[in-house]
């Protein structure tokens, strides 16, 4: 089930809220323990995130040979049934809506190896989540070829990659052009592009087929 609700206040760390509806027989017989909660700040969705999303729509569209305006209805009703979230309109959602079906679309493209008119590192709004879907589809964050783990957190000399515990370490994914470059001017190249490592956790280890459990006396050192 799922309602709007109007804060009424914050105390001592309790949110308090009023339901736009009566929820009371589901409580009832349902007695959920526990619930989700999407902040809506009021902003509404930018000119700049409406044209990063007919952008995309549009290479997925020139991709896929479906019409532009039929292709966006599909993608919102799948975003909305994936999230279970309510329809919503591209001229007035809120900022977080949209970020998050910008989200929606890169993943759908790496997915399905859709070819885009420019990276999907100049569309992407939440460079995080974009950081993390360009390593679990193994696509290079800057240009988004077929791509290798860059550790920005460096491995040791001489250390077995296989027996080190890559959970926790920063890495990004770079293709091998610039993963090699990375490796001669990381700062400036990251700088150049605002792009950084980010926190590899076990889904990703497991993804990448990297080591998630530690094998032997083994340290996580630096060069």
């Amino acid at each position: 089930m799922i309602v709007t609700a109007k804060i009424e206040k914050l105390e001592k760390g309790k949110l308090i809220l009023q339901p736009d509806t009566d929820i009371s027989r589901f409580l009832a017989q349902k007695r959920p323990r526990r619930v989700e909660i999407r902040l809506d700040d009021g902003r509404t969705i930018s000119a700049d995130q409406r044209r990063k999303i007919f952008a995309v729509i549009r290479d997925i569209a020139l991709w896929s040979g479906h019409e532009p305006e039929e292709l966006r209805l599909y993608l919102q009703w799948d975003f909305c049934s994936r999230t279970l979230r309510e329809w919503f309109s591209l001229s007035d959602c809120d900022m977080t809506t949209a970020r998050e079906f910008i989200t929606y679309l890169i993943s759908f493209c790496f997915h399905w190896g859709v070819p885009t008119k420019d990276s999907l590192l100049t569309q992407t709004d939440d460079i995080g989540k974009y950081l993390y879907l360009c390593l679990e589809n193994c696509r290079c964050a800057i240009c988004n070829r077929r791509a290798e783990v860059h550790h920005v957190d460096r491995i040791g000399m001489g250390m077995d990659r296989e027996k080190v515990v890559h959970v926790g370490l920063n890495a990004i994914a770079l293709c091998r052009a610039h993963h090699e470059e990375a490796h001669r001017r990381e700062k400036a190249l990251f700088d150049e592009y605002h792009i950084y490592g980010i926190k590899l956790d076990r889904h990703l280890c497991k993804v990448l087929n990297l080591n998630q459990e530690p094998k032997g006396e083994v340290k996580r050192g630096g060069e």
